[in-house]
């Protein structure tokens, strides 16, 4: 039992632990705090996705959203426009999207699947029309880069930001009402209904949560950068995708939770970490985050089912 409930958490220090003593610098203070940035961006967006999965909805365009907003915060940024300007805007895109999208799967009753892959689709072609396909490049402000370059106390912002994400987004999901409704409505829907639960309100929400997550994404990644790229976001979605079903493994089997997505997003940086400096091939990468979630998730399947038996 115990190998089953926390086999996540054993093979990630499994592998930190093949990876110290193979690889020298490994578990170095700077190099963990270089996983830790590496992660962040990571972990950000895809906290937002884990409350679509909290409530059993799909959400497929958060990586396009991400690069709209990236976008969006640097043509505003680059026309002069005050960092806070840069911010909020695409924070309100991403909250349109995720009403829209939380509209169109309550109330119309579109699946969440179709109805984000359109949004995704949109978030795309908007992003082209803006930028005409070229990246936007120019002098950006101090108080706008130190979003994503700058440091608190000492510490890389990123890393700031990323902590408060999944601190927050746990507190809410365990110790508010919301968050109990949010977890019954995933868990069974017409129960919670039944009980009063305002169960499309919460479905909303969660979408709503998951594209501004990615709309703050696209803006610290363009502070990061230093500059706005139509695709820079794209190649988060799999990360993403891969995190949060890692997630799904820890603690409470088959259940997503913030605290399981970023122990997914952990595990994902360090495979990535220590095979970059092992030398090994990008795709080689690509195999062994395969290999290891199909093997987790269907540990945490083959016990979710056992569970539903008992």
């Amino acid at each position: 039992m115990v190998v089953t409930r926390y086999g996540t958490m054993i093979t990630l220090g499994i592998i930190i632990l093949c990876f110290s003593v193979s690889i020298d610098g490994f578990i170095a203070g700077k190099n963990l705090v270089n996983i830790l940035k590496q992660i962040a961006l990571l972990t950000v967006i895809a906290e937002g996705f884990t409350m679509c999965l909290i409530v059993d909805e799909l959400d497929l365009s958060f990586s396009n959203i991400a690069c709209l907003s990236g976008i969006i915060s640097g043509s505003l940024i680059l026309s002069g426009k005050p960092t806070i300007v840069a911010i909020v805007v695409p924070l309100l895109v991403g909250l349109a999207f995720g009403l829209a999208s939380g509209v169109l799967v309550t109330k119309v009753g579109i699946s969440s699947l179709i109805t984000t892959l359109a949004m995704s689709i949109l978030a795309t072609g908007l992003t082209y029309w803006i930028t005409g396909g070229v990246s936007l490049y120019g002098e950006m402000p101090s108080s706008f880069l130190m979003i994503g370059r700058g440091y608190f106390l000492g510490i890389p912002s990123l890393i700031v930001i990323m902590v408060l994400s999944v601190v927050l987004n746990y507190l809410f999901v365990s110790r508010t009402k919301a968050g109990i409704y949010l977890q019954a409505t995933g868990a069974n829907n017409e129960a919670a209904k039944l009980s009063g639960i305002n169960t499309d309100g919460y479905k909303i929400a969660a979408l709503v949560m998951s594209s501004m997550a990615a709309a703050f994404t696209g803006v610290l990644l363009t502070s990061k950068l230093g500059a706005a790229n139509p695709e820079a976001a794209s190649g988060y979605m799999m990360d993403t995708f891969a995190a949060s079903l890692l997630g799904t493994t820890v603690l409470n089997m088959g259940l997503a939770s913030p605290i399981g997505t970023f122990v997914g997003a952990l595990m994902i940086g360090v495979l990535n970490n220590g095979m970059t400096l092992a030398g090994a091939q990008y795709y080689m990468q690509d195999i062994t985050k395969g290999i290891i979630i199909i093997i987790s998730v269907s540990i945490a399947s083959s016990q979710a089912k056992k569970l539903s038996r008992n």
